[in-house]
C-alpha cells in the first residue's frame, strides 16, 4: 500500500492498493480511493463504474437533458456567460468552460420574473445500491422568504416518470405530490430552507456566498431522504428534476447558475 499524488486539474491524493492484502485475520481487499481537489477542498473521486449520470455542459448545450422552458420569461440554457450579482464575470469550475443556468436574455445568468421551468434527466438505481450521491457546483442569489416557495429559488425533486413529468408554468411549492418529493437534505452545512437554492438573506442555503462564486454541493439520496409511498425503489427507473421557479416583484441576479453535475451510487 502507499501513497500516490495524480497532478490534474484539480489535483489528486489517493492510496492506491494493487493486490490484496493477507494477514493473521484472513484476506483483505482495498479498493483504491481518491480525493480530488475542488474549489479548495478535497472530495471523493467515485469509479466511473459507479456513476449513473454526469454532465459538465462540455457540450454547450442540454442534449443530455428534458426541458420543461415552455414560452416562460426565462429558460433554461447552457452557456458561458456567467456573472456575479455585480455583472462581473466569474470563472466556472474546472471540467468546463460552460454551466447550466436560468436565463432570460439567451446569454447570461440574468433573471425575469414570473418564471417557472425546469429541466430533467431519468436513470436507473441499480438493485444492490444503498443510496446515491448527487454533486454540483452552483451560484443564485434569488428574492428569498421563508417556506417551501418565496420567492426566486431553484429546488431539485426526486420523481417517479411514470407518475410526474413537470410543466413548464407550473410551481411545485410544496414538499411533495404525486410521484414526486423534494429533496431538502444536504451533506453542507447550510441547508437551512426547505431544499430551496438561493443567496438571499442569513437564514439561506449559502448565506450571501453563491451570489459572488460557485459553492459546492454534495447531497445523499436514499430512504432515509425520500420517504414519500414507494418513491425509494432501487431496481427501478427514476428522475431528478432541476426548478427554478420566481414572482412578480424582485429580481436579485444571478439566477440558479449549475456546473459539473454527478450522481452516483453506493452499494
Amino acid at each position: 500500500m502507499g501513497i500516490s499524488t495524480v497532478k490534474g486539474n484539480g489535483g489528486y491524493l489517493g492510496i492506491d492498493t494493487r493486490a490484496n492484502y493477507t494477514s493473521s485475520i484472513g484476506t483483505l481487499s482495498i479498493k483504491k480511493h481518491y480525493l480530488e481537489r475542488r474549489l479548495g477542498h478535497y472530495v471523493p473521486v467515485i469509479p466511473s463504474n459507479n456513476v449513473l449520470f454526469q454532465d459538465d455542459f462540455s457540450t454547450g448545450d442540454l442534449s443530455n437533458w428534458t426541458t420543461a422552458n415552455g414560452s416562460e420569461p426565462s429558460q433554461w440554457i447552457v452557456g458561458t456567460g456567467v456573472n456575479d450579482s455585480g455583472g462581473s464575470s466569474v470563472t466556472i469550475p474546472s471540467g468546463s468552460t460552460y454551466a447550466a443556468y436560468i436565463s432570460s436574455n439567451g446569454s447570461t445568468n440574468v433573471y425575469a420574473n414570473n418564471t417557472d421551468a425546469h429541466m430533467y434527466f431519468d436513470f436507473d438505481i441499480p438493485s444492490g445500491a444503498s443510496s446515491l450521491t448527487l454533486t454540483f457546483q452552483w451560484m443564485c442569489w434569488g428574492e428569498r422568504s421563508i417556506g417551501l416557495g418565496n420567492y426566486d429559488y431553484g429546488s431539485i425533486m426526486f420523481a417517479d416518470p411514470s407518475l410526474f413529468t413537470p410543466s413548464a408554468g407550473s410551481e411545485y411549492a410544496a414538499s411533495s405530490g404525486t410521484g414526486w418529493e423534494r429533496i431538502i437534505g444536504s451533506n453542507t452545512a447550510d441547508n437551512n430552507d426547505s431544499g430551496k437554492f438561493t443567496g438571499d438573506g442569513s437564514g439561506c442555503r449559502s448565506v450571501n456566498t453563491s451570489k459572488n462564486s460557485f459553492v459546492e454541493e454534495n447531497i445523499t439520496i436514499d430512504g432515509t431522504e425520500i420517504t414519500t409511498g414507494t418513491l425509494w425503489t432501487t431496481g427501478t427507473t427514476r428522475r431528478l428534476v432541476f426548478s427554478w421557479n420566481c414572482d412578480s416583484s424582485v429580481v436579485d441576479d444571478p439566477s440558479w447558475t449549475i456546473a459539473n453535475l454527478k450522481l452516483t451510487y453506493e452499494e
